[in-house]
């Protein structure tokens, strides 16, 4: 999925887990001290030793990243023994709540994903143990089982040294590949259709998210834009596909996660964005349906939607914070790809969430999606 910039500890393989903390084997016979009055980003001194709880992520530098932002240090002051796996996937997710073998307490995915499953895969949640007062609210409207982890965006990255005179501008231009000759690089959605590349392309058919209503017959127009170019796509699976298709120049531009634009040209590459009409997208925390530690969870999830742990956790990923009272220090191309600022929140489209949480309403799009993705 997402990544981050600076390398820190590599996050463990799906098969292990990375334990830190200080709590003993032995799991005390009291159940957790419930919380009383959250505050975001701290958590009381050894409250949770001899408790363990379990994380799953996207993997690589992005949940590095979540590690030496919020959960190491949570760990080391709460006395929680925390243990990481990745890559989270909802098949993982659906076995473990249909068994009642619950392995992952909490976890970070899609919005769509998580709001589709909630109540279902995932608990809805108890915000009176959370401190959300400093999460703007247009991030807390996604889904009542889920409190924003990671806000990022597709954007449209291209290869600056390839258009030097004429650079594209928007999602229009993507599509023009008589004016853009070249390869263009798209998220295949990992077996699901994807609502930011389909809206994306839906722009680019004509598409005005200020006017227009979004419906089924626009996102079979974006399915129709992208059929239109499918000879000049090549869909990539993560977004490490995504970022060396870009560096190696495979692609001329594609529609890339914006951590992983930033990732490029923080490599080299002659990366650049152009910021109209990037569509926006928020990751969530969410709690597993049925797990035992969901108190552990919830001190785990509260203590990351701090203004400290937000700002270390930009300055070591390069995505945005949640917390309006962030203050990261950062060097100028990465401030250019924060997401909350002003001036990017003019050029943001929306993700349609509750259109693609619909499972009734996209089955039939899926099946669309899979076939173009299959014959690209």
């Amino acid at each position: 999925m997402k990544t981050a910039f600076i390398k820190t500890a590599t996050v463990v393989a799906a098969s292990s887990l990375l334990l830190v903390g200080c709590a003993g084997d032995a799991k005390p016979s009291e159940p957790v001290t419930p919380i009383s009055k959250p505050v975001a980003g701290e958590v009381p001194d050894g409250v949770l030793k001899g408790y363990s709880v379990t994380y799953a992520g996207d993997g690589g530098t992005t949940q590095d990243a979540q590690m030496s932002a919020f959960f190491t240090p949570f760990a080391e002051t709460s006395g929680v023994k925390f243990e990481q796996d990745s890559p989270q996937t909802l098949a993982k997710i659906q076995s473990q709540v249909e068994s009642g073998n619950i392995q992952w307490d909490f976890i970070s995915s899609f919005g769509d994903a998580i709001a589709r499953e909630c109540g279902t895969l995932f608990e809805k949640l108890d915000l009176s143990k959370l401190d959300t007062s400093n999460v703007p609210e247009s991030l807390m409207s996604g889904t009542e089982c889920g409190v924003p982890s990671i806000v990022y965006g597709t954007v449209l990255a291209y290869d600056a040294d390839k258009f030097k005179a004429d650079a594209p501008k928007n999602w229009a231009d993507f599509f023009d590949v008589k004016k853009f000759p070249g390869t263009r690089a798209l998220y295949s959605g990992d077996g699901k259709i994807d609502g930011s590349t389909v809206q994306a392309a839906a722009l680019a058919a004509g598409w005005n998210p200020d006017s227009d209503k979004w419906s089924v017959e626009w996102a079979n127009k974006g399915l129709d834009k992208i059929d239109s170019i499918k000879d000049n796509i090549v869909f990539y699976g993560t977004g490490a596909q995504a970022q060396q298709m870009l560096e190696s120049g495979e692609a001329v531009m594609g529609g890339v996660w914006s951590g992983r634009a930033l990732a490029a040209a923080k490599n080299g590459a002659p990366v650049e964005v152009a910021w109209d009409q990037w569509v926006s997208l928020v990751d969530y925390f969410a709690i597993v349906k049925g797990t035992k530690n969901s108190e552990e969870a919830y001190y785990a999830i509260n203590y990351a939607l701090g203004a400290d742990q937000q700002a270390a956790w930009v300055e070591a990923s390069g995505y945005s914070p949640t917390n309006v009272n962030a203050k990261p220090k950062v060097d100028d191309l990465t401030q250019s790809y924060i997401l909350t600022t002003p001036e990017r929140q003019k050029t943001g489209v929306d993700l349609e969430l509750a259109f693609w949480s619909d499972t009734d309403t996209i089955t039939p799009l899926q099946d669309r999606w899979a076939a173009l993705v299959a014959g690209a």
